[in-house]
């Protein structure tokens, strides 16, 4: 009696496709937390001194970015490269809804991550103005120019990612850690807003910027493990 192979074709080049995807999105998680944290390296490194809080008088703004021109633009090509990762991260997290029912909250879920990849790029280009206009530009261009870089690279950025997490998060398939996580990286990161009333609000942003990254890496490898074990099946 003659067997026959009623698998369809492909199916044995697409089960590695699983393994990749999850490989890929572990890669993108890490690639976003490790490319923004390396600015702890990199100012400290090429600047004369630390970068001015926001709240810092507009003369020592424009004197910091004058004369540290390439930390500035180097701060910002690592936070362009790493929300880069995360705009990676963020269609392959989509590229894992095979279904109706993931295919709809992965939507909703990315378009709050690309908005918080082109938000961190905004503040990026800000900063580079800055840096590039800091020797000439007047006091209150230097203001605008800064107030709006801390509000795009901090407050909204952070707010787009939690948003992100917590949409992310409701994806069928995430056990109940990972949609507690986002629950917790959630909280400051919409509580970030505040900072724009209250300047000390801004230790929101920072918490909920760290949590978010975590969970990133988080449902990277709770994806990787559950696509694995599907392959395997």
């Amino acid at each position: 009696m003659t067997t026959h192979d009623t698998r369809r074709p492909g199916a044995a080049a697409s089960t590695t496709r699983p393994t990749t995807t999850g490989l890929q999105l572990l890669l993108t998680a890490l690639g976003f937390v490790l490319l923004y944290l390396s600015n702890d390296f990199v100012v400290p490194n090429l600047a004369s001194s630390a970068l001015p809080l926001p709240n810092a008088p507009a003369e020592e703004v424009r004197a910091w970015f004058a004369e540290n021109q390439l930390a500035a633009v180097m701060t910002g090509v690592c936070q362009v490269l790493s929300v880069a990762c995360l705009a990676g991260f963020v269609a392959l997290l989509g590229r894992t809804a095979v279904t109706a029912g993931i295919a709809w909250p992965a939507n909703r879920a990315r378009a709050w991550g690309f908005a918080a990849v082109a938000l961190m790029v905004l503040a990026s280009v800000l900063s580079g103005l800055l840096a590039a206009l800091a020797p000439s530009a007047s006091v209150d261009t230097v203001t605008l120019l800064r107030t709006a870089n801390f509000v795009a690279g901090g407050t909204a950025h952070v707010l787009a990612l939690g948003v992100f997490v917590l949409l992310a998060a409701r994806m069928p398939g995430f056990g109940r850690p990972i949609r507690v996580l986002a629950y917790i990286a959630a909280v400051p990161a919409l509580l970030s807003v505040v900072s724009l009333v209250w300047f000390q609000g801004a230790a929101f942003i920072l918490l909920g910027r760290l949590l978010c990254m975590v969970w990133t890496i988080s449902a990277a490898v709770s994806v990787t493990r559950q696509l694995s074990r599907t392959t395997r099946a």
